[in-house]
């Protein structure tokens, strides 16, 4: 009984632990609908999907509002083939990106692509800052391809869990499926059929030792 029991228990285990493992979701502005004729449009403040809100912000503390968000449109010589988006610059303050839960929780930043306007290496910066929920923040940045059509994929480092919010690069550069990682409680995750079944065979294989127990104990 002991060779095939704990290897169940262990396999049991395993699946619990992997049950609490991060959901992914990817903010890839697929709702905004296409005009092909068109440049690019704008979009309301903030964008919301899949239960994020895309904003902007301005000036050096970031204190003021940002400036108008852009899609990126078929007509566009900066179509990579799907919507992205870009920020219109505030005159002297700037503008940059806020991505934030709409309920406030927390989320893991793992990837998104992003695509520059320049062809010159100080107009491709693309910098992201992210706002952890023990404090402080946390930084990568990136010096982005000379292809402006073109999507390129930017990963990110083991810093970026258990964000409250990022703040990234915006007014040089349109940015497309943006990755993030969601916690997935285990209490929310039901057991298959098979570990309800190993678990009554636990409890009766115990109620049958306590038995075998007490007559010996006679």
């Amino acid at each position: 009984m002991k060779k095939t029991l704990f290897p169940a228990i262990g396999m049991l285990l395993a699946g619990l632990a992997n049950s609490g493992h991060a959901a992914v979701t990817t903010i890839d502005f697929n709702s905004i609908a296409l005009h092909p004729t068109n440049h690019e449009i704008t979009v309301p403040k903030p964008y919301l999907e899949d239960g994020f809100k895309l904003s902007t912000l301005a000036g050096v503390s970031f204190q003021l509002s940002g400036g108008t968000l852009y899609a990126i449109m078929p007509a566009s010589p900066y179509w990579t083939g799907s919507v992205g988006l870009y920020s219109g610059v505030v005159t002297n303050q700037g503008s940059v990106f806020l991505l934030e839960k709409q309920d406030g929780g927390s989320f893991d930043l793992l990837s998104m692509d992003a695509a520059s306007f320049w062809t010159i290496a100080s107009g491709r910066q693309f910098s992201v800052y992210g706002y952890p929920q023990a404090g402080g923040f946390v930084s990568q940045s990136f010096l982005l391809d000379a292809t402006t059509n073109t999507l390129e994929t930017l990963y990110f480092n083991d810093s970026f869990k258990n964000l409250n919010k990022i703040i990234f690069s915006s007014t040089y550069a349109q940015v497309d499926n943006i990755k993030l990682g969601l916690a997935s409680p285990i209490s929310s995750v039901p057991l298959p059929g098979a570990a309800w079944l190993l678990l009554s065979g636990l409890g009766f294989i115990s109620r049958r030792n306590i038995t075998k127990a007490l007559r010996w104990s006679r």
